[in-house]
């Protein structure tokens, strides 16, 4: 893997799942800040690109709910809006260095960590209920597009005859980015 592109998985409407890599400008920008600037990088300028809101993800697959490879793409282009939520494969996440780096920000802001559940909007007959840590003010952070959430967990809520069944969604991760556009409600419990 080329040391200027970083693993994602991207979760989209109805289960599915892109999996591939993108391009970051330096190995030190975190997943967050790469997903919440003003325009994604995308490290060959001379690429077409299609849609101004789009993300370019190499070696790019989408798996189904099952987590079954549905199909393989050399590169694809993702559109941010479609973006439900997001998590990385970064070796740094949950490291001494960044729980530091946290620790360095809630000593200067005095803000501590949240404790959040998001009911995401309803897509077909089904949604998603992730819940999570937010380190900082959620009110703040809730102006980016994504939202970092670490001890994150994921549940997909699936109607079927007229019956609700939940689904664990397994991830590789204990942090993800939810798209902020996605949130129906929100419930924020600060730890006294």
């Amino acid at each position: 893997m080329n040391e200027l592109q970083r693993q994602v998985t991207i979760i989209t409407s109805l289960g599915k799942r892109y999996s591939g890599r993108v391009d970051v400008p330096n190995s030190a920008l975190r997943t967050t800040d790469l997903f919440n600037s003003s325009s994604m990088f995308w490290k060959n300028q001379q690429q077409a690109r299609y849609f101004k809101d789009s993300l370019l993800l190499h070696e790019a697959q989408l798996m189904l709910s099952s987590g079954a490879l549905y199909e393989s793409y050399g590169n694809l282009q993702l559109r941010l809006s479609a973006i439900i939520a997001f998590y990385d494969e970064f070796i740094t996440l949950g490291r001494d260095d960044e729980r530091a780096r946290m620790e360095n920000i809630q000593a200067k802001t005095g803000e501590q960590g949240s404790n959040i559940k998001i009911i995401a909007n309803t897509m077909g007959s089904s949604y998603f209920e992730i819940s999570g840590v937010v380190n900082g003010a959620v009110q703040k952070k809730s102006h980016d597009r994504f939202l970092p959430l670490q001890k994150a967990a994921i549940v997909e809520i699936i109607k079927k005859e007229d019956k609700w069944f939940k689904r664990p969604f397994n991830l590789n991760s204990n942090f993800i980015g939810v798209n902020t556009s996605y949130i129906e409600a929100v419930d924020v419990t600060v730890p006294s």
